[in-house]
């Protein structure tokens, strides 16, 4: 019984323990053509097809801090998702959580976990409020150097398409993401604004 208590007890461990890493991630924006036609080419290579749905919580500090936070919906499981500055790119915090704490936080109800005790110690949390939500049917390719994700995002009667490779190598990952896009006659300068940045504009845009 010790045995089994043991295994049971080390599998809630692994669900319920954050993952905490840095994100390294090139994107562009596409037109539909552009993305239609990197699809083609990759095809086969295809790893993942899926859709999910991030709701995206706001708050009064987040825009000053460069905060994000939200809950990926994805195959009826849920992971709670902080994103915070560290030195050129980001620190990303993950979390699964049950679909009653998503409903219970996106109804402006205090859970307990994590990432709401580190929010707490920075902010006044009862000022979240979850008000739009972006759906994305992504393709993952992956790569040597990272994963290739071509995203069609929907979006408060809006949409747009998107390609992002998140590697494990600034460097190498870097010259691997142009070498990908030189073929499509694309341009990499800088990343694109976020997908929660796009959706708080049209959301700010419906409600001005």
């Amino acid at each position: 019984s010790y045995s089994i208590l043991y295994h049971v007890y080390a599998r809630i461990s692994l669900v319920i323990k954050m993952d905490k890493h840095v994100e390294i991630e090139y994107k562009i924006l596409l037109n539909k053509h552009s993305f239609n036609k990197i699809l083609e080419t990759y095809h086969n290579q295809i790893t993942q097809d899926y859709v999910q749905t991030n709701y995206y919580f706001t708050h009064p500090l987040f825009n000053e801090k460069h905060y994000m936070l939200r809950i990926r919906e994805k195959n009826h499981t849920y992971e709670m998702t902080l994103k915070k500055p560290h030195n050129k790119h980001l620190l990303e915090y993950n979390l699964n959580i049950t679909q009653k704490e998503k409903e219970a936080f996106c109804q402006n109800q205090i859970i307990d976990n994590d990432i709401i005790n580190l929010l707490k110690k920075e902010i006044d949390i009862t000022l979240l409020s979850q008000q739009f939500s972006l759906t994305t049917h992504r393709y993952d390719i992956q790569l040597d150097e990272g994963i290739l994700s071509l995203d069609h995002n929907i979006y408060l009667k809006q949409e747009d398409y998107e390609l992002e490779f998140e590697v494990y190598n600034e460097e190498s990952g870097y010259q691997k993401f142009l070498a990908i896009i030189q073929p499509f006659d694309l341009h990499y300068t800088h990343n694109a604004q976020s997908k929660i940045a796009r959706a708080l504009k049209a959301y700010e845009k419906i409600n001005k």
